[in-house]
């Protein structure tokens, strides 16, 4: 009997086999490097917090109401941005044919690696099921937990689990017909669904569009053309659009580069080391080739560039250095006070190597520096010229109660308030030379402060960003309500200005980049056009 054809029946000729379980407790922020290579196949599920999970170089959302398969060899690290109990489960398990099966060892991979359940008290209730009768050396207690991992299993991979999810079921469609003509009201009638309800389900579950996720697509296909040799006519019509240049305008605005450039630019490889050096390189028309993109606030460049960055980078020297031995880029950029004298001797015997001075230089002689080392100066003060005059131009719209007035940038997340300093600030504070609050020349990047002690700074104006998770949610509703919030200035004033929710305003330090300046300005004259 051969192998079976579709991917639901593959089921029928696959054995699991529970091997070893684990269950790792603890409490506190922390980030933990889980495994360097995964021994085995792993089911693994987090019972409290919120967190996120990457895989090899990958991040995604670690939360109660999730399985993740970790496949063997994959380096798996996991962070949790703030304080509290956590307890993760592992369970090891093995996958074998049935009798005259064809299947091979890659049945494994035909596994999503990320399932959502519809009932976490149910996901929750089986692993700890699991957990409670496979340590108790009792041969039944191990039948019990052996059929708790196969109820675990079919909780999975029933149609109302991966299989039956509608929105699922409308990306996947998306994936095998994006060169059709698709529309949103059509995508809502798949999922049943109204229009409104669609979208706003669609962009709560994957924090997209839809039609920004069959954009997604597209260009990566397109990308993927690219680089195969084809001409830019047949890619058009490849991808889904009739008109090349009309498909070179929408390549342009979602890569920031155009067709031509983005060709040229592949044929160097480039990597960025450390993560604010991505931000620079974007400036200069240079997608990395080489890169980490596992941070949680960058959801925008994974989903443009996770095609281009072929080697996802770490926080581990040693898998960064044997990652960059067998990619061997050209040429890297990294930051001089982040790597150890002995660590950056290495990177060197592997290519040229520009460590920007990070604490003593602005990012204005970082773009410069790395334009420099790339022979891209030309393109940098470029790039810079177009930036003041665009500064020049919103310092114009800011409304004149708001120009005379003390500045204080905050942002609200898990761990608390947080205010960015002059240098985080720059934007504001140098670009558009707004003048900032008491005590912020003192604070280089950030620090967290009560809202009892945000008064000391004496501000007359505020810019707020509320990070989009639930405790920074809950965080800012406490917050407003508080009476130390009423009585400050900026509130009692109506001089209080929120941002849009971009997630890149939640680390100003790791986003003092050329690239996120101009984001924010272009925030900034939003905001300002507004009032």
């Amino acid at each position: 009997m051969n192998s079976p054809a579709n991917d639901a029946d593959w089921l029928y000729y696959v054995r699991f086999r529970l091997t070893e379980v684990v269950m790792i407790e603890s409490r506190g922020d922390s980030y933990q490097l889980l495994f360097k290579a995964c021994p085995a196949p792993i089911l693994l599920a987090s019972h409290y917090r919120h967190g996120s999970i990457v895989i090899d170089g990958i991040l995604n959302p670690l939360s109660p109401d999730k399985v993740f398969v970790i496949q063997p060899g994959q380096r798996v690290e996991i962070d949790y941005p703030f304080i509290g109990q956590q307890i993760l489960y592992l369970f090891y398990y093995e996958m074998s044919a049935g009798e005259g099966s064809h299947i091979g060892a890659d049945a494994i991979r035909r596994l999503p690696q990320v399932a959502a359940v519809s009932s976490q008290e149910q996901l929750l209730g089986l692993c700890q099921k699991i957990v409670e009768h496979w340590h108790t050396d009792d041969a039944a207690d191990r039948l019990a937990s052996e059929a708790g991992f196969q109820d675990l299993l079919h909780l999975l991979l029933k149609r109302q689990g991966w299989y039956g999810d509608v929105l699922e079921q409308v990306r996947l469609f998306l994936e095998r017909h994006y060169t059709e003509v698709i529309t949103v009201d059509y995508l809502a009638g798949m999922a049943g669904m109204s229009r409104y309800y669609f979208m706003r389900s669609y962009k709560e579950r994957y924090g997209q569009s839809i039609m920004e996720y069959l954009t997604e697509i597209r260009m990566n296909k397109a990308k993927q053309l690219m680089e195969e040799g084809f001409v830019l006519r047949e890619i058009t019509e490849a991808v889904g659009y009739k008109d090349p240049q009309y498909f070179s305008s929408q390549f342009s605005k979602y890569s920031g580069m155009s067709p031509s450039v983005y060709v040229a630019n592949r044929k160097e490889r480039i990597a960025a080391y450390s993560w604010p050096n991505i931000g620079h390189l974007l400036s200069l028309q240079i997608i990395p080739y080489a890169a980490p993109i596992d941070q949680s606030w960058a959801d925008e460049y994974r989903r443009k560039y996770r095609f281009d960055v072929k080697v996802p980078l770490s926080h581990d020297y040693d898998f960064n250095r044997q990652a960059l031995w067998r990619a061997r880029p050209d040429k890297i950029i990294a930051l001089e006070e982040m790597i150890p004298d002995e660590e950056k001797a290495r990177l060197q015997q592997i290519a040229p190597t520009l460590f920007l001075p990070w604490h003593s230089a602005d990012w204005r002689v970082h773009l410069q520096m790395t334009a420099k080392f790339l022979n891209r100066e030309a393109e940098a003060k470029k790039w810079l010229a177009r930036y003041d005059e665009q500064a020049a131009a919103i310092r114009m719209k800011v409304p004149t109660d708001f120009q005379a007035g003390a500045w204080l940038i905050l942002t609200l997340c898990p761990r608390g308030i947080k205010i960015w300093g002059r240098r985080a600030g720059t934007v504001l504070y140098d670009d558009l030379q707004l003048p900032c609050a008491k005590g912020v020349e003192q604070i280089e990047f950030t620090t967290f402060e009560e809202v009892g002690q945000l008064g000391r700074f004496d501000a007359d104006v505020m810019l707020v960003h509320v990070l989009k998770d639930a405790q920074s949610q809950s965080l800012w509703q406490k917050t407003r309500l508080s009476e130390d919030w009423g009585r400050l200035k900026p509130v009692c004033h109506g001089q209080v200005l929120q941002t849009s929710n971009a997630a890149w305003m939640a680390e100003p330090i790791l986003e003092y980049t050329a690239n996120r300046q101009e984001l924010l300005l272009q925030e900034l004259d939003q905001l300002f056009s507004a009032l």
